[in-house]
């Protein structure tokens, strides 16, 4: 089996797969000779024509769903086995995460991109109607009736694709790049949609680069709805040809690491790791995009933002093929404050400081020690006075920040309850905090 793999229209190789399963890819050399410092994945450097090993492999599994449930459902549809990342990226893959698409093709030397791409534009009722499907079935991605907008996105959270025009939503079809991606909740996560909302709104108004996210009500439903940093806008004749896709990959991705070891103490890259990384091949951007990760880590530390391992944080390229990769803007941010089966003693974040997970036995001091990847950058004795200083940075400024994510939502009954239950959990973890902090004062 053989996929052709595209950067926006462009090819740029080939995945192919054994009997035994084993993936390769293999780049296209004229790709090679102008992509200039674009890569596919760091953890596939271009400089090497051909990969073997788990590298394909990982690489391919992390745009799928971490959602056996629609793997299996996809399975059944596509008549594949779903736990082949090739057979299922052949239906799925042509509207996937950043710039890459596949397509299912024997032809090595297939010059374009094929097939058509449209947009279905549709009714706030028929949004509604998939939210409510996707409520009751989390794993019917997919609206009923809309076949052909088959996408592919990381993540075991329910989600749908959507593009936005001048004055509707539509569904991307073929080729058709979406803009949007629409989240109901955490499914059994009281509040979901509202918690990352607000989360990620406290994070834009502590001067942090995140996502841009809304509460739309669809005919009744609501839900929070993303715009998506990998895509841009450009000008065109026609809707679905005025869309841009911009390459990025998750960290899980960078690393070569299998979805299913996202999470640090299962495997997956931690915060030194990943700091690391981007020191070593961001360029000259590296030490800044490095203090803006280890910075995050800080943000979910104060936030109990237990679910941020290495899927949720990503790097983005420039559209120009000159220019270095960057931290991605925040996204899939949440807060574990205002649910008590959660927020105990048992709390545990998705990367340790110093080798500890327990939110509990994490103390600015073991912050400062994983901090130590960033001497080189700010110096030893400045480690740690920059970890203090953006430590309290967040300890003194999220309740607020997140009272004021409540106000601009224009929140009212149980709604509102739940934003006043998430800054009064925020008040009393800062307040605990900052008595932490002020012992090395």
């Amino acid at each position: 089996m053989r996929l052709t793999a595209y950067l926006d229209g462009r090819r740029i190789g080939w995945f192919a797969q054994r009997d035994g399963g084993d993936i390769s890819l293999e780049f296209d050399p004229v790709w090679q000779r102008d992509a200039g410092r674009l890569e596919l994945s760091l953890s596939l450097p271009k400089s090497r024509r051909r990969h073997e090993g788990t590298a394909p492999g990982n690489f391919l599994w992390n745009l799928l769903p971490d959602n056996d449930d629609v793997l299996a459902r996809w399975g059944r549809t596509f008549g594949v086995s779903p736990r082949n990342p090739m057979a299922l990226l052949a239906h799925v893959g042509r509207d996937a995460a950043g710039a890459v698409q596949l397509i299912d093709s024997a032809e090595w030397d297939d010059p374009v991109l094929d097939g058509s791409g449209e947009i279905e534009w549709v009714d706030d009722a028929i949004i509604a109607s998939h939210l409510r499907e996707l409520r009751a079935d989390p794993s019917a991605w997919v609206a009923t009736g809309y076949d052909g907008g088959y996408f592919s996105l990381a993540g075991a959270q329910s989600k749908f694709t959507l593009v936005r025009g001048s004055d509707a939503w539509g569904f991307a079809t073929g080729r058709a790049a979406s803009t949007h991606i629409v989240k109901p909740g955490v499914a059994g996560l009281r509040w979901g949609d509202l918690n990352e909302h607000l989360t990620m709104r406290a994070a834009h108004h502590l001067n942090m680069e995140v996502a841009h996210s809304r509460l739309v009500n669809f005919d009744g439903e609501r839900a929070i709805v993303i715009e998506r940093f990998d895509r841009h806008r450009r000008t065109a004749q026609t809707e679905e040809r005025s869309i841009a896709r911009r390459h990025q990959e998750d960290f899980a991705q960078a690393a070569g690491t299998h979805p299913t070891a996202k999470y640090q103490n299962e495997g997956g890259p931690g915060i030194a790791s990943i700091s690391q990384l981007i020191i070593d091949r961001f360029g000259p951007t590296g030490p800044e995009q490095a203090l803006r990760f280890f910075d995050a880590t800080i943000f979910n530390w104060v936030a109990l933002g237990t679910d941020a391992h290495a899927k949720n944080y990503a790097l983005l390229w420039p559209m120009a093929r000159t220019g270095w990769p960057r931290l991605a803007p925040l996204y899939d941010l949440g807060s574990a404050l205002p649910y008590p089966e959660i927020n105990n003693r048992r709390a545990k974040l998705a990367m340790s400081f110093d080798g500890r997970y327990r939110t509990f036995e994490i103390e600015p001091r073991h912050i400062v020690r994983e901090a130590r990847v960033l001497n080189g950058i700010l110096g030893q004795g400045a480690t740690a006075d920059w970890v203090y200083s953006r430590a309290r940075t967040y300890v003194d400024g999220l309740p607020e920040a997140l009272s004021l994510a409540a106000e601009e939502a224009s929140l009212s009954g149980q709604e509102r309850q739940f934003a006043a239950t998430l800054v009064d959990r925020a008040r009393e973890r800062t307040q605990d905090l900052r008595r932490q902090l002020d012992r090395r004062s």
